[in-house]
């Protein structure tokens, strides 16, 4: 009787240390986005190395749910040549030309380091007619660009950041090249299959070989949060080490520093730091950063380094996320933070729910 009674006061003691953390308002102000912009529904995943802390379906969104993520796109691809790297297949600070030998000049001297940070001389395009035609695979896009597509405005590698989508097409060519197979194909029996992901794919906006490297993947919440939890745990996810700890570091190094801004989309941070594949964040001076990749329609994938804690805010808004949508997701951080902060989410025993094994 008396072990009974001290499991259950050891019980109620760690329901009461987890519960004292409390995500009400981060709740409160997704709701209220989702109102503003009208959406149906939406999803919320807040979780640490052991679990998650919150997950919450509103209106229509299930777990089930898998919609297009635009430039969260990004972070997934970025892991991609990592892996690369890890396996000695590809070296991110070698010249274009000597594995695309038909980019010459200028352009052969970009590095995929700086197609994975924006700096590599291409830019503002993240509308191109070249990376959304559905019709033809990868690797003619990429021909085409070779031909077709010259550095914009006079930009060399190196000297300007300027957001965009060519430069990470080229990118995943040259991952197709280097890892001998098809980019898709590729991705989901190295990274998605290790890691038991099922809904990640590269036909967000319809079938096709010609794969959006930084914006046609689609996931559902939980999937992405397999990713964050692998990079949150320094690379190790479901028992398989997928990338290296010094990948992960590598990601988390800003690329711009004191380089000018050639473009930048409304929903770029400011001050603008971007490392592999990511956007950076400081919140605190001296901390780790936040890193997240928001998408234009909303999905907001995010890994706060210095807490070892991540999440997804799900959304797929019609009219884009914006300036003006940006303090709603700044709110929602900074909630998240108050409340690991102030104690019991990551030290708490119990969660909501606690992810599969392979979590």
């Amino acid at each position: 009787m008396r072990l009974l009674l001290c499991c259950a006061a050891m019980m109620g003691s760690a329901l009461a240390h987890a519960q004292s953390c409390s995500f009400a308002p981060v709740e409160t102000r997704f709701s209220e986005l989702l109102s503003a912009q009208s959406l149906s529904g939406g999803a919320l995943l807040i979780a640490s190395q052991r679990g998650v802390l919150m997950e919450r379906y509103l209106g229509d969104y299930s777990a089930a749910t898998r919609i297009p993520i635009a430039s969260a796109s990004k972070l997934l691809s970025g892991l991609r040549l990592l892996q690369l790297r890890d396996r000695g297949a590809l070296d991110l600070d070698a010249p274009l030309s000597s594995y695309l030998p038909a980019f010459t000049g200028a352009r052969g001297a970009m590095t995929v380091r700086q197609m994975f940070a924006h700096t590599s001389g291409y830019g503002g395009d993240s509308g191109s007619p070249i990376v959304f035609n559905r019709n033809i695979t990868l690797a003619q896009a990429v021909a085409t660009i070779a031909s077709s597509y010259p550095l914009q405005n006079g930009w060399l590698p190196g000297a300007q950041f300027a957001y965009g989508g060519i430069s990470m097409h080229i990118a995943g060519r040259i991952a197709e090249v280097r890892g001998n197979g098809d980019w898709q194909a590729q991705w989901q029996s190295e990274i998605g299959a290790p890691l038991g992901i099922s809904t990640i794919d590269w036909q967000g906006f319809g079938a096709t070989q010609n794969y959006g490297i930084a914006g046609s993947a689609q996931s559902n919440l939980r999937d992405y949060g397999q990713i964050l939890q692998m990079m949150a745990n320094r690379g190790v996810g479901n028992g398989r080490r997928i990338l290296s700890a010094a990948r992960i570091e590598e990601m988390m190094l800003d690329q711009v520093g004191a380089l000018p801004i050639g473009s930048a989309p409304a929903n770029a941070p400011d001050p603008l730091h971007y490392g592999f594949g990511g956007w950076l964040e400081y919140p605190v001076l001296g901390e780790k950063p936040l890193m997240h990749s928001l998408g234009a329609f909303g999905y907001f994938p995010w890994i706060d380094f210095e807490r070892n804690i991540f999440g997804v805010f799900m959304i797929r808004g019609t009219g884009g996320i914006n300036a003006q949508s940006l303090p709603a997701y700044t709110a929602m951080l900074s909630s998240v933070r108050t409340a690991v902060d102030g104690g019991g989410c990551v030290e708490g025993e119990l969660f909501d729910r606690v992810f599969t094994d392979r979590f």
